[in-house]
């Protein structure tokens, strides 16, 4: 009997503690991402006080804006007495990346996240400086750096003093002077940039140039509204009829991380339902170890019972047995802990650390590991509370007869835990499969022009400005039919914004500069007006063509009308078409304003962002062609770093944080599956173990094994089919909840659900049926004698 004992105890405490493991990992990994986005922007001191200017967009009730003009935001320097500091910073989260190196030498660039600011962001953001002078930063051409990106760039060496070269705009070699170097920010932060180059004094006078987020930070906020109310006369001027119809708001940055109602926002962007989504099935995945492991120490008591009594017999109280019980749980339960940070350090080093924003590494994450430990220690105490108290509620002199787990009481118990764990994996099961569904929806979706065959990638400043003598190369191979520019992905949120002001009037939008060829390269349709033309290159004003959006937002534009475009405002740039709508931004966005723009003669920069329309079949060939092309032009030009790639795939790179959370939900739903899996297994082998008289009974009455397993498969098939119902509903309602948030949705397809009940199903019956065929085909009376 000892031997036995023994044998079961030791088979639910290898299950439980894999299951324990594997359900921890899973909460401290999904914790890490739950921190970072809890923690967004409230990580360095005085984030209360740090706040962004926005202001309502009176063409668009419920929607706000940041962009605003250099002069407005230098008025505002003196406008709020309540703030300690005003700032102009031209950020885009993951938006600015070059390749940088020292000035004037051979060294290769150093990919750099960099942004443009003035001196005053320093006095907003709490930056603490480990070397140079600050105070050199007011001076055009300056810049200060991260300490990282110093370590990158120059190495040993202090970069103060030096100067830092980047092949910018129109590739003249520009480069800034550092000036001090200061300490990193969390990445989890609107301060990730590795470097700030000064603004100096460009767009100072313009106010048509609607560009630039202001920042604040206040010493207090008694006294604001009132100042907020009156900011749209210095706007608009005193006499405007617009001047009461913008409302003006600051928002901490940590609640613009989650905003949603911003038009023109380039900061990063959470979500809070994601974020309590992930934190609750971490939760969940939790509660079904936990409940396998109240399952497991429920079932085993007939096996511990007479060993428990026999203790107190001799002396030993109950509050002694159940500390006891107590102890070996808590060191079950820790052992399973310290496997899962073990494994939580392996996952830092695969794939699934490119699925959480945060770092997986231990050494980074000591908070999360201290939480996990006293979740660890409140779950041994749940987990063993109730089974030590009942396997001790006996009195020691009874000899137990029956099992708590075959009473009608212990049987409903046992159902009630199983089906919570199934229902949870039906939930999360169903999610991860509706995600899968919608992704593939919005990376198939029509976005208004065609990028079949198009490759899509990036060129150096030299070559942007020959591209004419590319796009003719390129040409002579048989196996490429179009070339176009433009300034940006077509596809992505970090478009040049611009804000104009016609006739008094606020003209806010997205500006994609593009050449001639742009609109027929990708299909795109012409709804009024005409197309760009080689004659546009030669205007050096600049021409517009705009979408419908455009037009619709703003009515009291028109075609043939002309203001502002890149030059100054007495050279005016004409609206020469209107095109269809086409989706610019992924489609978590819906389709907004955008000008397509052709510089003319006198353009801002190259054009960098190169397409072209490639045939099936020497696609590698076509790409080394390519290559060769671009070093031709720019043997300086780091061909490895051009991109090069579909523009499917590019458009699908848009989607990460929803694969991310895809692979993060399936692989949850599959922990718990597999957790309920382990439970069911180890449930099964307890119950053929009580049922062994029964079902030997039954096999000499002439029960055939098919019959005794079909016996046994049915009670967890009922389990199945009722947690289905009851799952079904729930998960409905967290799907439409979920995919509330995006504009374009797929609709929700009846094989979900019936993949989520067959795989479910075939998982449960092969189960029961691996684990009780071994008793099915025991020797009947062995098992009627050794009862």
């Amino acid at each position: 009997m000892r031997l036995k004992f023994n044998r079961h105890k030791t088979f639910s405490t290898v299950l439980n503690v894999i299951g324990l493991t594997l359900a921890f990992s899973v909460f401290l990994i999904l914790t890490v991402q739950v921190v970072y986005d809890t923690r967004y922007d409230l990580n360095y001191p005085d984030t209360d006080k740090i706040v962004r200017l926005e202001y309502s967009d009176p063409t668009s009730p419920g929607v706000y804006g940041v962009q605003l003009s250099r002069p407005f935001i230098e008025h505002l320097k003196t406008f709020f007495p309540q703030a300690e500091a005003v700032s102009c910073y031209w950020y885009y989260k993951n938006g600015n990346r070059s390749p940088f190196k020292e000035a004037n030498t051979e060294t290769p660039g150093i990919m750099l996240r960099y942004t443009q600011t003035d001196f005053d962001l320093l006095r907003v953001f709490p930056f603490e400086f480990i070397e140079g002078d600050t105070s050199g930063y007011r001076a055009p051409g300056t810049a200060v750096i991260s300490q990282k990106a110093a370590d990158k760039v120059f190495g040993s060496q202090s970069p103060v003093g030096k100067d830092i070269q980047f092949d910018i705009k129109s590739g003249d070699g520009s480069s800034w002077r550092i000036v001090a170097v200061y300490k990193d920010f969390p990445d989890n932060s609107s301060m990730d940039n590795d470097l700030l180059l000064n603004l100096g004094d460009y767009s100072m006078t313009n106010y048509s140039e609607w560009s630039y987020p202001c920042y604040m930070k206040m010493n207090t906020f008694e006294g604001v509204e009132p100042l907020l109310d009156s900011l749209g006369a210095v706007m608009f001027g005193e006499d405007s009829e617009f001047k009461d119809q913008v409302d003006f708001r600051l928002s901490h940055l940590h609640d613009a991380y989650y905003a949603r109602d911003v038009e023109g926002d380039n900061m990063a962007k959470g979500n809070r339902s994601t974020t309590m989504t992930l934190l609750t099935v971490s939760i969940l995945v939790l509660l079904i170890a936990i409940i396998n492991f109240v399952n497991f120490a429920m079932a085993s008591v007939p096996f511990s019972i007479k060993s428990i009594n026999t203790r107190r017999v001799i002396g030993s109280t109950r509050g002694q047995q159940i500390w006891a019980q107590l102890w070996r749980a808590l060191g079950l339960v820790l052992l399973a802990f310290a496997l899962s940070v073990g494994m939580m350090s392996l996952a830092a080093t695969s794939s699934i650390a490119s699925n959480i924003s945060g770092s997986l590494r231990v050494a980074d994450n000591l908070p999360i590991i201290l939480i996990g430990l006293g979740v660890a220690v409140v779950t041994a105490f749940i987990a063993g509370i109730f089974p030590a108290r009942y396997s001790t509620s006996f009195n020691p002199a009874m000899v137990l007869k029956g099992s708590f787990s075959l009473s009608a009481k212990g049987r409903k118990m046992r159902s009630v835990l199983v089906g919570f764990q199934y229902v949870i994996s039906f939930i999360l099961i169903l999610c991860s499969l509706f995600i899968t569904v919608q992704i593939k929806y919005m990376k198939g979706y029509d976005m208004g022009f065609d990028r079949e065959q198009t490759v899509e990638f990036f060129v150096s400043s030299k070559i942007g400005n020959s591209r004419e003598t590319l796009r003719q190369m390129l040409m002579e191979n048989p196996n490429i039919t179009d070339v176009t520019f433009a300034g940006n992905q077509v596809v992505s949120q970090g478009k040049m914004g611009w804000g104009r002001t016609y006739q008094g009037q606020r003209v806010q939008m997205d500006c994609l500069p593009v050449d001639p060829n742009f609109i027929s390269f990708f299909g795109m349709e012409i709804a009024e007006g005409r197309d760009f033309t080689e004659s546009d290159n030669l205007n050096p004003n600049g021409t517009f063509i705009v979408n419908q959006a455009f037009m619709a937002k703003y009515p009291f534009l028109r075609l043939g009308l002309k203001f502002t475009g890149h030059k100054s405002d007495d050279m005016p740039a004409e609206i020469v078409g209107i095109v269809k709508d086409f989706n610019f931004q992924p489609l978590q966005y819906s389709v907004a304003p955008i000008v397509l723009y052709n510089f003319g003669s006198e353009p801002w920069w190259p054009l960098t962002v190169g397409y072209a329309k490639v045939l099936p079949g020497n696609v590698q060939e076509t790409f080394k062609f390519i290559r060769e092309k671009c070093a031709e032009l720019d043997p300086t030009f780091d061909t490895s770093s051009m991109g090069l790639y579909f523009m499917d795939e590019g458009i699908g790179r848009l989607y990460e944080k929803e694969d991310n959370l895809n692979r993060l939900i399936t692989t949850a739903a599959l922990i718990s599956l597999l957790i309920s899996v382990i439970g069911i297994l180890g449930l099964v082998y307890f119950e053929t173990q009580f049922r062994r008289k029964e079902i030997a009974v039954r096999r000499v009455h002439g029960a055939s094994v098919g019959e005794i397993l079909a016996m046994l498969n049915r009670y967890y098939l009922i389990i199945t089919l009722v947690c289905f119902v009851v799952a079904v509903p729930v998960a409905i309602v967290i799907i439409r909840s979920w995919v509330a948030a995006f504009p374009y949705q797929s609709p929700v397809p009846v094989w979900i659900f019936l993949a989520a009940l067959l795989i479910i199903g075939l998982i449960t019956i092969v189960t029961v049926t691996l684990q009780s065929r071994r008793a099915a085909l025991r020797n009947p009376i062995d098992s009627i004698s050794n009862e």
